[in-house]
């Protein structure tokens, strides 16, 4: 009996270490016990073995690698092989280079998990910088100094850019802090991923000072020039009923462009004065205009209107629904509230573009559509509206987003505070 029993420990402790991951990149967190040897296979040649354990379907997890050199060299390189595949660094028999993992990180992770819009974009950025540097380079190989010298690289880079006023000429100019700092951060989040997966030990990107950028200065309307924008959206014809809501509604609310393009009529509660941002339309050339759920669940979230814009929505809704009559057949019911003349979703800049070009016609300083977004916050903060419900109604997942990006002080409070110092110690000068 106490054999049996002997037997049994003996039995689990050969399975617990030699149970395969259940990620194919990470390693179960149990000590494995490396086997290597050394095969001759020519002269000053040899081939190094390591076994690991057994997958998920038991089939046995052997490395094999070529080296060249003395026996006594060899056995340097076995020691050095081993360490490599205990601490995870080694897939089908050998190290990654950066352009092999990036590839994994695509299929296992980009694909599946980051938004078409932002995956796009990253795979810009590794495609024209960051693979032509590091793509050659080991994985594990990656040093603190390599980043540096890369980053100095991209200071003295340059990319193509409209020159505006000049019919659209191209010239040259430097890379921005802001799209350098971009990069680092797509670096230092994909060599996360890779310690993550046990793919390298730590990440060196954590060790590098990461570059300076300015933050733009985000422009928004005061409450005067609002004024005059509302004004103005009044005078506009009937066929323009569909941009004076849509502006009107983001001045109100500060929803993001594609959340207002996202809207549906069902997302609109008349009787309690409440819209509901449930979704977001985004476009992409491959995949056309198409439908993303928000990527925070701060984002998902309730906005109270007044009446007036509840007012606004109604008399929008039955000017929708004579469109709808209009078209009959020949109308595509998507249910979004801002559509093309025949019921398709709007590209989302159709709006955008049509904004600038108006404020460019009645006068206004030019800002694009989301600095409406800016101006609904500082309007907001100017009421003394308490920051957390701004930051609510705007979507975002902490306080402190609202008030480094998005609250501007007003002109008219800025003359006030002037003022204020001498109004108080100096009274009879004023």
């Amino acid at each position: 009996m106490q054999f049996v029993n002997y037997y049994c420990i003996i039995y689990l402790l050969t399975i617990e270490l030699n149970t395969p991951p259940t990620h194919r990149y990470a390693r179960k967190e149990v000590k494995r016990v490396m086997a290597g040897s050394i095969e001759k296979r020519g002269k000053n040649s040899y081939r190094l073995i390591v076994s690991e354990g057994y997958d998920l379907h038991g089939k046995p997890l052997i490395h094999r690698k070529t080296v060249h050199g003395t026996k006594k060299e060899a056995e340097v390189e076995l020691a050095k092989f081993v360490t490599e595949v205990q601490n995870g660094l080694v897939i089908d028999g050998k190290v990654l280079r950066f352009s092999e993992f990036v590839e994994i990180w695509k299929r296992d992770y980009g694909s599946k998990e980051l938004a078409p819009s932002t995956y796009k974009r990253y795979c810009r950025m590794l495609e024209t910088r960051l693979l032509p540097y590091f793509g050659r380079f080991y994985i594990n190989k990656i040093k603190p100094t390599d980043i540096m010298k890369f980053y100095d690289l991209l200071e003295k880079d340059t990319q193509l850019v409209r020159k505006q006023g000049n019919n659209g000429a191209k010239t040259k100019k430097p890379l921005s802090g802001k799209t350098i700092l971009e990069h680092h951060r797509l670096l230092r989040a994909m060599l996360h991923k890779a310690v993550y997966w046990q793919l390298i030990v730590t990440n060196p990107a954590e060790r590098v000072q990461p570059p300076k950028a300015r933050k733009p200065k985000r422009k928004s309307y005061d409450d005067e020039q609002t004024k005059i924008l509302l004004e103005n959206l009044e005078q506009l014809s009937v066929e323009d009923t569909k941009y004076k809501v849509a502006i009107i509604l983001t001045v109100f609310t500060g929803v993001r462009l594609g959340e207002l393009m996202g809207l549906e009529w069902q997302d609109i509660d008349f009787k309690n004065g409440i819209i509901c941002i449930n979704r977001s339309s985004q476009y992409l050339a491959d995949l056309g205009v198409f439908t993303k759920v928000p990527k925070t669940e701060s984002s998902i979230r309730e906005i109270a209107i007044p009446e007036f814009i509840v007012s606004l929505l109604e008399e929008y809704k039955l000017w929708y629904d004579n469109q709808k009559s209009f078209y009959g057949e020949l109308w595509t019911n998507s249910d979004r509230l801002f559509v093309q003349v025949d019921g398709k979703p709007m590209h989302p800049s159709t709006i955008s573009k049509w904004f600038v070009k108006f404020v460019a016609q009645i006068g206004l300083p030019v800002i694009n559509f989301h600095g409406l977004r800016h101006t609904n916050a500082s309007l907001l903060v100017a009421q003394n509206i308490d920051i957390a419900v701004i930051s609510a109604r705007l979507g975002h997942a902490q306080i402190s987003t609202t008030l480094d990006f998005y609250v501007h002080p007003l002109l008219s409070h800025n003359r006030k505070a002037g003022y204020a110092l001498e109004n108080l110690l100096l009274p009879t000068r004023s």
